[in-house]
């Protein structure tokens, strides 16, 4: 009888390839040269079984013509045992025939293998019996040797493992075990090929499946998918250096505002901490959106806008956040979960969704109508021409958040008189 895991068995469709990154182990996993964008833009953009993947197949008689039935990202696959799961990058069911079959594929560019099962065993101090039946267990399910496998990776082992025990979920009779591999260099290979040869497959090449294998009534295959791959990539990291952080703030969100001036916070520097992005290719491309499709708009109109406050990371805002329940004066954050795909530009919102705000004044507008309700006409103004989001309003030189989102709320609000709900 099948292990019945804890594990959501309901899904939901997703939009883009980006609606995966809340379900990465860090959003800084989803960057260009990175295997988890790879892979996702690579079926995402395919809506099927990439052309790369059907290749290798096709030379297989159960597999060739292989039609995609469903794919899962991040696809968690409990190991029988109580222990951890296993996430295998893409869990793909396809239809062969008149029957169901299993493609687990591990996304590589340069990222490892990680550890050699001795490393792994070796690793754990506290629960060496654990991990040593957690071992015995998967190398029985793949015909191994427990006592003849540490020098294989270990994540060979349980990846391969979690397709032979979706594919018994699935009640289908064939799976493979496919490394999908975004590196020219080939990196890695060696140590898919010394997996192969410790699985009695033969021998191991580029873009080819190696033969087959019962493993408990599943017939098993293994291969190695080379892509084509465009590059180099430049891959960007949470600034941590001066260098680094200059290099963040060079970025030109649109022809007038650069990364720069959207990074300051009165929080951040009195209590010293760093106020940049985990995820700066998001924090990036939303901060374009909001530049070019609101801010650049609103100062050719009205003239030179001045940036209050723009970007915060978790932590500052999240810092932030906790002053102000504290009821600590000057510190006006919503909690992290409101101000993502808001202020928090690198993180999605609940929904998936992408967004960003900027807090704003315009110093000519305030120079000219200063008698009460006047942020009025501003703010009509904006309603009838650009494609805002939120908008809410202070008493102090009429400064407003402006928020550009992907899934438009088209709200305004205010603080300043008159407060509330501001329906044009």
């Amino acid at each position: 009888m099948l292990n019945t895991p804890a594990l959501p068995r309901v899904h939901v469709p997703i939009k883009r390839s980006e609606d995966v990154i809340p379900h990465l182990g860090s959003p800084t996993h989803w960057q260009p040269g990175r295997s988890a964008k790879s892979v996702a833009d690579s079926w995402f953009g395919a809506n099927g079984i990439p052309a790369s993947v059907a290749s290798v197949i096709s030379g297989d008689p159960v597999l060739s013509g292989a039609i995609l039935v469903d794919a899962f990202l991040e696809r968690s696959t409990d190991l029988g045992d109580g222990g951890r799961a296993t996430q295998t990058d893409l869990m793909a069911i396809v239809r062969t025939g008149d029957r169901l079959a299993i493609l687990a594929i591990e996304a590589k560019v340069d990222e490892t293998f990680g550890p050699t099962v001795k490393e792994w065993l070796e690793k754990d101090e506290t629960e060496p019996a654990t991990r040593r039946r957690r071992l015995v267990s998967l190398c029985g399910l793949l015909g191994l040797d427990p006592g003849k496998v540490d020098h294989i990776r270990y994540q060979l082992i349980h990846r391969t493992a979690a397709a032979l025990l979706e594919a018994k979920r699935y009640c289908a009779t064939e799976a493979a075990m496919l490394v999908q591999s975004f590196c020219p260099k080939r990196s890695w290979f060696e140590d898919y090929q010394a997996f192969v040869h410790a699985m009695g497959l033969g021998e191991a090449a580029p873009s080819a499946l190696t033969r087959t294998r019962d493993c408990d009534g599943i017939t098993l295959r293994l291969g190695w998918v080379a892509e084509d791959v465009v590059g180099p990539f430049t891959r960007l990291r949470t600034p941590r250096t001066v260098p680094a952080l200059t290099e963040l703030g060079r970025v030109q969100l649109s022809k007038s505002f650069f990364m720069r001036e959207m990074l300051h916070s009165e929080v951040a520097m009195i209590h010293g901490l760093n106020n940049a992005p985990d995820d700066p290719e998001l924090a990036i491309k939303a901060g374009s959106h909001l530049c070019q499709e609101l801010l650049e708009p609103l100062q050719d109109h009205w003239g030179r806008l001045a940036i209050r406050s723009a970007y915060r990371s978790s932590e500052v805002n999240g810092f932030c956040n906790a002053m102000q329940r504290q009821k600590k004066p000057g510190y006006t954050c919503a909690s992290n979960e409101a101000n993502c795909a808001s202020h928090i530009w690198d993180r999605l919102d609940a929904n998936g969704y992408m967004g960003a705000t900027a807090c704003v004044i315009v110093p000519a507008f305030w120079a000219k109508h200063q008698k009460p309700g006047d942020w009025q006409i501003i703010a009509r103004w904006i309603h009838e021409n650009l494609p805002y989001s939120t908008l809410q309003f202070f008493p102090t030189y009429w400064a407003f958040n402006i928020g550009w989102h992907e899934n438009p709320e088209r709200k305004i609000s205010s603080f300043a008189d008159p407060k509330g709900i501001f329906t044009p």
